[in-house]
């Protein structure tokens, strides 16, 4: 009787209800008392889940309105034995919320995980058996030593493995086959360990990572299978034949401290210690669950969790799950759920609270989520990103989008750890969000994304606000392709300002680490009063359709390759009263110049630019507008008053970048703007970015030219059936291929065969070509022809730029034996016979714009054609030379003794 009467008792007059969590409580206790009684009969409660029962219990006896209720959660390490789930009959209300939080001055820890005891040494390693294991009750992926994450058994211990071949998969109709689920190793980089099945073998794509079971490996050919295929959106060696790669969790492999392996048939867990770690004092847990909170409305339903707040908790010790097929995302890990999900939560918040030591994300408002806040919280050690809001695919009804959350005052670090693509704050197909004052830093990709299409079809992501965040050091040459922040589709209404970007370094394939990467038919965004420095490839982005943005008021300084990628678009883009600061590499990047060159040939304008200020401390001469002078760049109608000066920033090596009163681009109308309040705010909290492990680092070095290398290849000491060695092959679908053979050759025994198919589309497939890189001189081309009637071809070189003013030297022939050069037939050359042709040409921009050709059947007389035509205007140098095949037929072409070297003539 006596819980029932304070039950009651407590919602008289809707008064505030007060129930108390503690250590060492009862949840068959009132939870009115702070600490138990005298008599013992009465107490706090001792689970969160009891708390809400009792609440459920206040509601049953006194009716909806009981007025506010808190829930004050006392000091201590609570262990969850399943998730807590918050339910719409957990709801409060605008007058009367609920609120779950830390009691005054106390840590209580909510934790998915288990201690581990009872360990013995064994030799360099401490064991334990754990019979939930063998009994297969339990298994985990992760383990956490002294509040610290520990490697799965691992190889190689530091970096990666390369891939030493691929395997293509069956032939895919119109496609080249693909490699799926095997590849093969360098001898000793992978063996048939014990317990095959469980070991996991990780690649590392451009931008994301793929998880993959091993079913089996065949030592004999080095060959190691998947348990199953990849997803569809990736393959194995998609961006390089030598696909990086490390294997974990063989027990063979435990041979560095800090490694841990875990026997799922004995039970045997077993670790190998850190230097100073002792057995009876170390603190070793790992996950039993994989999510710890549930906020489990239903918005299809009708069904909402409203007025709930989580305050200063911590949220510790969360599992992943793998996937017996393997685990991978087309991009930002976003396959991975949280360890904090919400669907169908109004007007609810996390405020003050801290994840860690968690193997996926960390928060995740997915579904039909409204008016909530996620804010001044600590998420770190994240297996994947920090905090995600709305969902990947659009929804269809309002209902069940996610809209106007506030992300707001996070410390966000050290993601990435099992899924590196994990983001620090994910933000899809919802509108009316606010990101903002947030720290995020130590990401293995980007900081934060907003999306989620990549072309112009409808989605709801608009009118979000991303602004006064510290976004810094992020990707550590992990993953590539990616930006401080990245966005995805068209976004009208959204703004990105007053943030501070800087520090992202990839890996080199390909090496695109930007600062505001606006991506793939990105609009409308407008870009103003960001500070964006210290990236490798550029402080702006916008490829691939992007149009109609803003960009205005913002400093880009201090990249390694390039400042700029602009697209222009039919529908142009704003960039007003910016500062572009360079002390190395390239103005633009020259991937968008083909876009300029259609808006200028159709009569349409590509882009409004001016009032900007640019500078390159090597001097002006160094500003390049793709291959235009700044003259010729304001002759088009581009930065008609915007000047190449110095900014005068107080001190841009020590990244102060504060303007002095006699900027020029002050005079030109650019506002200094104050990053002072830029990340974290609040009194102690503010403080927290101070504990970042980031360092300071100088610019790398601008990417060396590329070095001449001349091609000899008479394909005598190249195996038959391969390609040819230091070319790129394309286009081998459909019975097409670029093989060496041995079924002719114009001297030795050994050839080049060319087999076109009459199946294969595009007509200028199967092609190969080489990168010369020559740039000054005379070179010459040589090669030995034989073609059947049925063939076409044409070699080409091209400088680097835009096809087609890039092309040099082209020469056609057909099947019929004519030699083609602008479209006008120069001489006749054998069919089905062998035949000998130079090409010779002289580079550099003062160089004139012909070449020379002869044209030699094998044992007949030489034609020579002298001051043959360049049509590319560009031409200059030869970074291409290539060879394609362009019959609508079944066709052969074979080459031989080819050459590409400087001539002295």
């Amino acid at each position: 009787m006596l819980i029932v009467t304070l039950l009651v008792s407590s919602v008289a007059g809707a008064e505030p209800a007060v129930l108390h969590v503690a250590i060492g409580g009862n949840d068959a206790w009132s939870g009115r008392l702070a600490q138990p009684n005298v008599q013992a009969t009465d107490g706090p409660l001792a689970t969160l889940a009891g708390a809400l029962d009792a609440i459920r219990r206040l509601r049953a006896a006194q009716g909806a309105d009981i007025g506010p209720v808190t829930v004050r959660v006392q000091g201590g390490v609570y262990r969850l034995s399943s998730p807590l789930v918050i339910e719409p009959r957990d709801s409060g209300t605008a007058e009367a919320p609920v609120v779950i939080e830390a009691a005054a001055g106390q840590r209580p820890v909510i934790s998915g995980g288990r201690v581990i005891n009872g360990f013995r040494e064994n030799g360099p390693l401490w064991e334990t058996e754990l019979p939930e294991v063998k009994a297969g009750r339990w298994h985990f992926l992760q383990l956490f030593v002294n509040g610290q994450r520990r490697q799965p058994a691992r190889s190689p211990n530091k970096g990666y493995h390369r891939i030493a071949q691929l395997v293509p998969g069956p032939p895919i109709p119109n496609a080249k086959p693909v490699a799926r689920d095997r590849f093969i190793f360098a001898p000793g980089d992978i063996r048939p360990w014990q317990r095959l099945g469980d070991v996991r073998i990780v690649l590392m794509h451009s931008w994301e990572t793929s998880i993959h079971p091993v079913k089996s490996v065949d030592t004999r050919t080095n060959t190691v299978e998947f348990a199953a295929p990849m997803k569809e959106w990736w393959s194995i060696g998609y961006w390089e034949d030598q696909q990086r790669y490390y294997v974990e969790n063989a027990r063979e492999l435990l041979d560095e401290p800090g490694e841990w392996y875990l026997n799922r048939e004995t039970g045997v867990l077993s670790y190998m210690p850190m230097p100073g770690e002792r057995i009876d004092q170390a603190e070793i847990v790992a996950p039993a669950l994989t999510e710890l909170v549930r906020l489990a409305g239903d918005p299809d339903a009708g069904r909402f969790v409203r007025h709930v707040t989580i305050r200063g908790l911590a949220f510790h010790h969360a599992d992943w799950k793998l996937d017996p097929r393997g685990n991978s995302s087309t991009q930002a890990a976003v396959e991975v759920p949280a360890v904090i999900m919400a669907d169908g939560a109004i007007d609810c918040a996390i405020e003050s609270c801290e994840v860690a030591h968690v193997g996926t994300y960390g928060i995740w408002l997915r579904r039909g989520n409204k008016d909530c806040r996620i804010q001044r919280n600590r998420l770190f050690d994240l297996g994947a990103g920090g905090i995600r809001v709305g969902e990947d695919r659009m929804a269809k009804e309002d209902v069940a989008e996610t809209s106007r959350i506030l992300v707001d005052n996070n410390h966000i670090r050290d993601g990435g750890n099992v899924f590196a693509a994990g983001i620090g704050i994910w933000l899809a197909q919802a509108s009316h969000n606010r990101i903002s004052h947030n720290d995020i830093h130590d990401m293995l990709y980007s900081g934060i994304s907003v999306g989620w299409n990549w072309d112009l079809s409808p989605n709801r992501t608009h009118h979000n606000v991303i602004e006064f965040n510290h976004v810094h050091n992020l990707v550590h040459g992990v993953l590539s392709d990616a930006g401080l922040i990245y966005c995805l589709g068209v976004s009208p209404g959204s703004v990105i300002r007053n943030n501070v970007f800087h520090d992202i370094w990839p890996y080199e394939q390909p090496a695109f680490g930007w600062g505001i990467y606006l991506d793939a038919q990105t609009g409308n965004y407008l870009v103003e009063n960001n500070l964006v420095y210290n990236t490798q490839s550029g402080g702006l982005m916008f490829n691939n359709g992007g149009h109609q943005h803003i960009i205005r008021n913002n400093i880009f300084a201090l990249s390694a390759t390039h400042a700029l990628w602009p697209y222009s678009e039919k529908r142009p883009s704003t960039l007003r009263n910016n500062i572009v600061y360079l002390t190395q590499g390239a103005l633009l990047i020259p991937y968008g110049e083909k876009s300029l060159n259609e808006r200028l040939a159709a009569g349409e304008s590509p882009g409004d630019w001016d009032r900007n200020v640019y500078w390159h401390t090597g001097g002006a001469e160094k500003l390049r507008f793709y291959r235009r002078t700044f003259a010729q760049w304001q002759g088009i109608g581009m930065d008609r008053d915007s000047r190449i000066a110095d900014p005068q920033f107080q001190n841009a090596a020590e990244h102060d970048f504060r303007l002095r009163p006699t900027s020029p681009a002050i005079e030109l109308g650019f506002k200094p703007f104050d990053i002072s309040g830029v990340g974290l705010y609040g009194q102690g909290w503010a403080q927290e970015s101070s504990h970042s492990r980031c360092v300071r680092r100088p610019l790398p070095p601008p990417p060396a030219p590329p070095k001449p290398t001349a091609v000899h290849d008479g394909f005598e000491q190249t195996p038959v059936g391969s390609r040819p060695a230091g070319a790129t092959v394309d286009g081998e679908t459909d019975g097409a291929s670029i093989r060496v053979s041995d079924l002719r050759a114009a001297s030795g025994t050994r050839s080049l065969r060319i087999a076109d198919s009459a199946r294969l589309k595009p007509s200028w497939q199967p092609h190969f070509f080489y990168r010369p890189h020559f740039a000054a001189g005379t070179i010459r081309q040589s090669f030995d022809a034989w073609i059947s009637p049925e063939s076409q071809f044409f070699t080409e070189w091209r400088d680097e730029g835009e096809y087609p003013q890039s092309v040099g030297p082209s020469v056609r022939f057909d099947g019929s034996g004519s030699v083609i050069v602008g479209g006008r037939i120069l001489a006749q050359a054998p069919v089905r016979a062998w035949f000998h042709v130079e090409i010779e040409a002289s580079l550099g921009k003062d160089s004139p714009r012909t070449f020379r050709m002869t044209i030699r059947p094998v044992g007949g007389a030489e034609q020579v054609f002298d001051g043959l035509p360049i049509s590319g205007l560009e031409f200059r140098e030869v970074h291409w030379l290539g060879f394609s095949a362009t019959a609508a037929a079944d066709a052969e072409i074979f080459l031989d003794n080819l050459n590409v070297a400087p001539t002295e003539r």
